[in-house]
């Protein structure tokens, strides 16, 4: 990922992304109340606000996770 694009009016420098703890997805670390988890698992597991994601490309242009969801999010989700 090169430190001169932008995604979501966003520098695409490394130091502003993350990666889930709980679900593997890369996301922007501003977008989510907890260091270690995207907004959506934050949001599954401990009840913090979740982004409205819409998705272009495959990923969400708000918090850039990927819709990964581990089977623990699946399975609260009643999906899994």
């Amino acid at each position: 990922m090169s430190n001169n694009l932008k995604y979501a009016g966003c520098s695409m420098n490394k130091d502003n992304y993350s990666i889930c703890d709980e679900c593997g997805s890369e996301f922007l670390k501003s977008t989510s109340k907890m260091m270690a988890l995207c907004p959506e698992c934050a949001h599954v597991l401990y009840g913090y606000p979740n982004c409205a994601h819409d998705f272009k490309n495959g990923r969400c242009i708000y918090c850039y996770w990927d819709g990964s969801q581990s089977e623990y999010i699946k399975w609260l989700k009643g999906n899994g």
